[in-house]
C-alpha cells in the first residue's frame, strides 16, 4: 500500500491529498491524479490551514464545552424583545468584530440553527467559525460531526474531524467521530482497510476518553460494539 493509499484508508484525507500533489509532481501521476479527482471535487486545495498554536477547550463531563455557555445564555432569554435585541447583536458580530469573535458569533448562531432544525445553516455557519479561526479545534469537530449527522459526504466531514484531532489530540469525542465516517466509507466503498482503521480510532477513543465522561463512553461502546458486528460477520 502506497503512502498515499495508506493515509486515504486512516481517514487522513488532507494528508492523502498532500502525498498525491507531490506524487503528481514527481511525475508518478496515474494513481495521483485519481485521487486528486476526488479531492478536488472538495476543494481541498481551500481548506483552512492554522495559523497558531492555542490552548484548545475540554470537554465537561455532560458532554458541553465553554463555549457553549452563550448558547444556554441566549436561550434563558424569555422576554422575545430582549431576545431579538441580542440576536442581533450576535448577527452583528458577525459581520464587525475582530476575527476572534466572528468565529465565537457563527459557532453559537450554528448551534442556534441546529436547535431550530436547520442544519444546512447550522453547518454554514460551523464552516465559518472555522473560517474566521482556524486554530480551534472546537469549531473544526462540530463541523465534521455535524456534517456526518445530517449525511453530508464523508469527503466534506472527516477533513475537518482530521484537523481537529491534529490540533486536539486527546479529545475522544475527535476519534469517535473519525470511526464513525471511517464505518460510513466501508459501508459506501465496502473496502476492508475503513473499518479496520475505524477499529483503531475507537479504540483510541476509549483511550483518551475520561472517567468522567460517561455519557461519551456510552457512546464509544456502542459504537465499538457495532464495529465488532461488521468485523465478525
Amino acid at each position: 500500500m502506497t503512502t498515499m493509499e495508506h493515509h486515504f484508508y486512516a481517514g487522513q484525507f488532507l494528508k492523502s491529498y498532500e502525498q498525491a500533489q507531490a506524487e503528481k509532481l514527481a511525475g508518478s501521476d496515474e494513481q495521483a491524479k485519481s485521487f486528486l479527482a476526488i479531492f478536488e471535487k472538495y476543494e481541498y486545495e481551500k481548506f483552512p490551514q492554522p495559523t497558531a498554536e492555542i490552548t484548545q477547550s475540554t470537554e465537561r463531563a455532560n458532554e458541553s464545552y465553554p463555549e457553549l455557555d452563550e448558547v444556554e445564555s441566549l436561550r434563558s432569554i424569555k422576554d422575545e424583545a430582549q431576545f431579538s435585541q441580542a440576536i442581533q447583536a450576535l448577527e452583528q458580530d458577525a459581520r464587525t468584530a475582530d476575527d476572534e469573535r466572528k468565529a465565537e458569533s457563527f459557532f453559537v448562531q450554528a448551534q442556534l440553527f441546529l436547535m431550530a432544525h436547520h442544519y444546512d445553516e447550522s453547518i454554514h455557519c460551523f464552516m465559518q467559525a472555522v473560517k474566521h479561526n482556524p486554530n480551534k479545534a472546537l469549531y473544526y469537530g462540530f463541523a465534521g460531526q455535524t456534517m456526518n449527522r445530517f449525511s453530508w459526504s464523508p469527503f466534506d466531514a472527516m477533513p475537518y474531524i482530521e484537523r481537529a484531532i491534529e490540533l486536539d489530540p486527546q479529545n475522544a469525542r475527535w476519534y469517535w467521530n473519525k470511526a464513525l465516517v471511517l464505518t460510513q466509507l466501508y459501508k459506501d466503498l465496502q473496502a476492508e482497510a475503513f473499518l479496520e482503521n475505524a477499529l483503531i480510532a475507537i479504540e483510541k477513543a476509549i483511550d483518551v476518553c475520561r472517567e468522567d465522561q460517561t455519557s461519551l463512553r456510552n457512546g464509544i461502546d456502542s459504537t465499538l460494539e457495532n464495529l465488532k458486528d461488521h468485523l465478525f460477520n
